[in-house]
This record gives C-alpha cells, structure tokens and sequence, in this order.
C-alpha cells in the first residue's frame, strides 16, 4: 500500500554510489487518466530499418510517438511521447494533501515493488500541490529545499512543485542501473521542465522562487510581520523601517527575477559600498554591492560580528535586462528614511 504524499516526502533512501552525482529526482500517489484516449497507445511500427535513416524502428517509435496529456481540476500536464510509457502520472481527486499530479519513473517503481520496496518512494520525480497564501509565503521565508511555488492562480491559489532531496533511482542490479542511466537522466530532465514552464502552459502566473537564501530573506521581510530586520548604507546607518509597507520593493526584487548561488572568489568581490538587509536575530546580513556590473550581485554573511563567518553569494538576473537589485534595495531604504523624519 502506497503512503500518501505527506508521509512520502519525510521518506529517503540508499542508493548506491554508481549514481549519486546524478540529479535528485524520484514516487507518490493515485492513477490519473489521460485527456485524449488516443495518447494510450501508440500506433505499431513495422521491425525494420528506417532505410533512410538507419534509424532502429523500435527508435522512430519513440521519436514519433505522440505525447500523453493528462488533466486535473483544470490544470494540464503533458509527458512527451518518446516517455509516455516511461512516466507514471497519478492525478488523484480532491484530497487533503492538496495533490494535483504526481509522476515518477516508471521502471523505478516496478523495480522497487519487486524488491518489496514499493512504499519507499523509489521513482518519485516530483508532486504539484495546491497551496493558499500563507502556506505558500510560509515556504518562502523558510526557503524548504523540497518545495518551491512556481504558480499562483487568478484567485489566488499557489501551485507547489515538491520533489526530492535525494535520488530515486532504482533497477535489480547495479548493472541494470548502469545501464538505464540515461532513461532516469531524460526523466529528470523532462521533471525539471515542468517545474519551469508549468505556469506559463497552464496560463498561470508565473513565480520564480528558486530557494535561495536571499530570496528566503526577502520574503521574512516581506511577509513576517514579527520580522526584525534593518535596512542600512553609510548614509543614515541602520534603520528599522517604522512602518513602510515592504510589497512594492520585495515585488521589484521578484518579479521576472530569477535568483541563483553562485561562487566568487575573493579577489573578485567587488569594492565600494552597498545596501546591507540585516536581521539581528539571525546574525546574518545581506550586502547589495553598488559597484558597476555587481548592482545584481548578493553577498550573504552569517555569524556574528567578530566570530567566524560564513560568507555566499547569489546572482539576480531581471528579465527585464535593465532592474538592478541594490538601485532597489536603496529605493526600500530611502522610504524607510523618510518614515523616521530624515532628509
């Protein structure tokens, strides 16, 4: 008996050391049934060579065949022809985990039930869920690894895109692993373009929250009205904000932005001033550098002042090729300026 998604993502597993530096992908919930009959089956191809191409016909097969849709509560998800027989979907009724589509490796799953292991989640690529706001602004300011929105609805329903921390991958033996890597290489890849282009094929919009800690810290302030943070630049020094509704800038900071960790060496950090987003609680800061071609680039610092710190960085990319993120932050920290009286 399968466990449900809540019970399933706290599951992890052994996976031998053949695949581990492979992406983390992996199994869930109850059988959906596909749009269009005809995407059951697709049509027999002749055993022999494509004389043309030399192509294997088993091959022209897959290349041919056409892609599966499944629907659920008004939302789509479709699973390319060349894995339509390799990708389970279960796409449950209106449950109390809020699931729309699960999918998983299907080999993985067979593979796992033959061992007696089929309630470990072996296969497991990803499950959408339905959050509200709250749920949905909680995951952000945590920045949860496993679950990231990626949608929201015109009424205001967000869509989670959960996945695994771990790799899901399974076969009989080693070999059968070494062998298949490549099938559970193409259906993490294809996981992973669902997870970016879900919204925008459903006509949902788009959120591009990729869990980084800087984005984490944006939607704290944002979002957590107990938050105790502190905008500062050589100006003024610190300043709480006294009031000033953190939206307008936490939505500059987001919209069209993706956000990703990056490494930079030490002698390229840039010099000069910058923004700091501070969260003394925390005892970890954010510097939003002002030096030209770094207005986008993130330096978080944690650990007290004084002690050992633990210094990362992040990248900011607008899609609109001109935002910049300290120019914003500086916008955030002038209003909050003028809220406590100062010219």
């Amino acid at each position: 008996m399968r466990k449900n998604f809540a019970d399933l993502v706290k599951i992890g597993v052994v996976i031998p050391t053949l695949i581990v530096s492979m992406a983390a992908c992996g199994a869930a919930s109850a059988q959906g049934t596909p749009a269009d009959d005809k995407a059951e089956t697709t049509e027999a191809v002749e055993a022999v060579e494509n004389t043309e191409s030399g192509e294997p016909a088993a091959e022209a097969a897959e290349a041919t065949a056409e892609p599966k849709l499944y629907e659920n509560r008004g939302y789509k998800l479709s699973v390319p022809g060349e894995l339509a027989d390799k990708i389970t979907v279960e796409a449950p009724d209106l449950n109390d985990d809020g699931v729309i589509f699960s999918a998983y490796e299907t080999k993985s799953v067979e593979a796992a039930k033959a061992k007696g292991n089929d309630n470990l989640g072996y296969g497991w690529l990803f499950t959408i869920t339905e959050r509200n706001e709250e749920e949905a602004r909680k995951m952000m300011i945590d920045a949860i690894g496993d679950q990231q929105p990626i949608a929201v609805t015109a009424d205001g329903v967000y869509l989670i895109f959960n996945h695994p921390t771990d790799v899901r991958y399974e076969r009989a033996t080693v070999e059968d692993m070494d062998k298949d890597q490549g099938e559970w290489t193409a259906a993490c890849e294809w996981a992973n373009s669902i997870m970016k282009n879900f919204a925008k094929e459903n006509g949902l919009t788009v959120i591009g929250f990729n869990n980084t800690l800087a984005e984490s810290a944006l939607a704290k302030a944002a979002f957590d009205k107990e938050a105790n943070y502190t905008i500062s630049t050589t100006e003024h020094g610190p300043l709480a904000p006294n009031g000033v509704d953190p939206l307008p800038f936490y939505e500059k900071m987001t919209k069209g932005a993706l956000y990703e960790n990056v490494d930079v060496a030490e002698n390229e950090v840039p010099d000069g001033e910058y923004v700091v987003l501070a969260f003394p609680d925390e005892q970890v800061r954010y510097d939003f550098f002002f030096a030209e071609g770094s207005e986008n680039l993130i330096r978080t610092v944690q650990g007290p002042e004084g002690e050992e710190q633990y210094t990362f960085f992040t990248k900011v990319t607008f899609e609109d090729g001109t935002s910049k993120a300290s120019e914003i932050m500086h916008e955030w920290y002038d209003a909050i300026a003028e809220a406590n009286g100062i010219q």
